[in-house]
């Protein structure tokens, strides 16, 4: 495999480019403990602009090159965007013979799911690319084997997960929200979190479902929404605790871990209103702390 420096060009080939768009889950309940290890969960999630960029293109010379937000990120046979066309290619019983140049724009460990995105942008990148006409329950298969993520960005941009995330439930859902990502410097193990999370009745058990109630304003839906490992992930990473501390509550604003972090966001109407808050919480965290302002999709 070939990585970033030594990537052939082969600028006539036949290429596709696919945005990757990043998500957050605005509410997140842990049900209990599944036989196979993994958390039986019901999440609300939705796309955000915020996205990755996938070219893919037909190459003698197959590789992968990552450049942006690389810390963290493999370039190898590692990264999902290698797996997921590794899987496409073995279904379609045909040689891997694209080279990727992906670029970053969602960080790693953040809990805004880029890894899984990119995953998805892969597997209908490649379905394009190579003609296969494949329709979306076989990359909804595919999807799943890579993580429990990825089968939401193979299809809508609003949808309630289910099982460990890879039941996916689309919501025709309209309504346009801003939000302030919050983004620490310091990435968090999802896998780190999971084993904190401790399954008991206090947890929300996904009683609440804001979806359910077509509520459109912030400052209604914003104190409804919940994530169920955000104990688990403050334990992890008492500086993630601090920083939620001094953001959670400025102009009567609820801010929320999306995912197992380390990202926190809050939800506003109008980006007017998302400046202003961003600017008020900007003298009350550490200057390495990201605000970025995005949109839901």
């Amino acid at each position: 495999m070939t990585t970033a420096s030594h990537l052939s060009v082969e600028e006539h080939a036949p290429s596709v480019q696919r945005f990757a768009p990043g998500k957050v889950n605005l509410t997140l309940a842990i049900l209990g403990k599944r036989p196979d290890g993994y958390h039986e969960l019901e999440s609300w999630a939705r796309q955000i602009d915020l996205r990755d960029r996938l070219t893919m293109r037909l190459s003698s010379e197959p590789g992968l090159q990552v450049s942006g937000l690389i810390e963290g990120v493999p370039d190898n046979e590692e990264n999902l965007v290698w797996r997921a066309a590794q899987r496409v290619a073995d279904a379609a019983g045909r040689p891997l013979d694209v080279e990727f140049h992906l670029e970053k724009y969602l960080p790693s460990g953040a809990g805004l799911g880029g890894g899984s995105s990119d995953a998805a942008a892969t597997l209908l990148g490649l379905n394009e690319l190579w003609g296969l006409g494949w329709p979306l329950e076989k990359l909804y298969e595919i999807a799943g084997l890579l993580g429990s993520d990825v089968p939401m960005f193979v299809s809508g941009h609003s949808a309630i997960l289910r099982g460990r995330g890879e039941r996916v439930e689309i919501l025709k859902d309209s309504s346009k929200f801003y939000l302030v990502l919050i983004i620490p410097s310091f990435p968090l193990s999802t896998a780190r979190v999971y084993a904190r999370c401790e399954v008991s009745a206090s947890l929300s058990g996904g009683r609440a479902r804001p979806w359910e109630d077509g509520v459109k304003e912030s400052r209604v839906l914003g104190p409804l929404l919940f994530n169920d490992l955000e104990p688990a992930a403050f334990t992890c990473e008492p500086m993630l605790a601090q920083l939620h501390a001094a953001c959670d509550g400025i102009d009567g604003r609820s801010v929320r871990l999306t995912g197992s972090g380390s990202s926190l966001f809050a939800l506003f109407d109008q980006l007017e209103e998302a400046n202003a808050w961003a600017r008020a919480v900007r003298s009350k965290i550490p200057s390495d702390v990201r605000l970025q302002i995005v949109s839901t999709l």
